[in-house]
């Protein structure tokens, strides 16, 4: 079988981004149901009212505009999207199997920030440059992360920027500095390793670029999880609006693992980008965020532990989220 250009594009520069993917009918839907989901809250946000583009009108999120608290992660219009035939085809093109499981993550939805036209209460996010993969085992494969681009995404529109080529170079980097920084590690069982701002200097020595990743309405981004990545803020006059999606083979989970993922779809209750790894990130011991807050570090008084919009259980739906049928 012929390997697809996508995919020969992505294993060699750790990014690609695939066109054309969503209809931009769907992409018009979710903006919409986005804004409302917004509006839907105590806090008086209005979108077309920028005095009430601040924190103290939004609901939580983090850099920003990324949201994964508020069972968001389960809202029939973000299943809507996890659930397109045309994403899930490329994700089955990658892992060559139709029998997949899907994350349970969250979408993003960042008001531009500029003293014009944009939020004004907030700065733009600085880089932090990092990887979603175990430090200790990055000389392996082991995910495509996506996100569904669900609004025209220029220079300016804030989003993905990458440093490409960076996903092969780890361990070699890790050779020359004498091992990773474990004040740098997420954890023995976790997905994650930061880098320092001035790190990059070696990767950009031997080659790697950076890259702020733009994308057109309904262009699907794909990066491998071990690429150096961070995000943006936009600054200019167009929200962003993505959802991030992610796939895997269900097989591997154990039966028992897929049992868990099963009652996590039931709770609708959202995780990180890693479909096999149950990771619950409203339930993880100790983190001050675990639960959404407002401004003043209260906890939220309108946290949700349902959807707004309940999603159709479709059998597609129901066989991503390992429910057995």
């Amino acid at each position: 079988m012929t390997k697809p250009q996508f995919l020969i594009d992505l294993e060699r520069d750790g990014y690609v981004v695939v066109p054309n993917v969503i209809s931009k009918e769907q992409c018009k839907e979710f903006q919409q149901k986005a804004w409302e989901w917004l509006e839907s809250f105590p806090y008086g946000f209005k979108r077309d009212d920028k005095s009430t583009w601040t924190n103290e009108h939004l609901p939580y999120s983090t850099t920003g505009g990324l949201y994964n608290r508020y069972s968001v992660n389960h809202e029939d219009f973000v299943w809507k999207i996890r659930t397109e035939p045309a994403i899930i085809k490329i994700f089955e093109q990658i892992w060559g199997t139709e029998d997949l499981i899907a994350s349970f993550d969250g979408m993003n939805a960042s008001l531009p920030i500029n003293p014009k036209t944009g939020r004004k209460d907030i700065s733009t996010t600085k880089a932090w440059p990092h990887i979603d993969q175990n430090p200790r085992t990055v000389q392996n494969f082991e995910l495509y992360q996506g996100i569904a681009n669900l609004s025209p995404n220029g220079p300016e529109d804030g989003g993905l920027c990458v440093l490409k080529g960076s996903h092969k170079l780890h361990q070699e980097y890790f050779d020359h500095i004498g091992g990773f920084k474990l004040d740098q590690d997420a954890g023995v069982k976790e997905n994650g390793y930061n880098y320092k701002i001035d790190e990059m200097d070696w990767f950009e020595g031997i080659g790697c670029e950076e890259v702020k990743v733009c994308a057109g309405e309904g262009d699907l981004i794909l990066w491998d999880s071990r690429t150096i990545h961070w995000n943006a803020s936009p600054t200019g006059e167009q929200t962003r609006f993505v959802t991030y999606v992610c796939y895997c083979p269900k097989t591997l989970m154990s039966s028992e693992e897929l049992a868990v993922k099963a009652q996590i779809f039931k709770d609708r209750k959202g995780t990180t980008h890693f479909p096999y790894m149950n990771r619950v990130p409203a339930e993880r011991p100790g983190y001050y965020n675990a639960l959404p807050r407002r401004p003043d570090g209260q906890l939220d008084p309108a946290n949700r532990t349902r959807p707004m919009n309940e999603p159709e259980e479709t059998p597609l739906m129901r066989k991503l989220a390992g429910v057995v049928v």
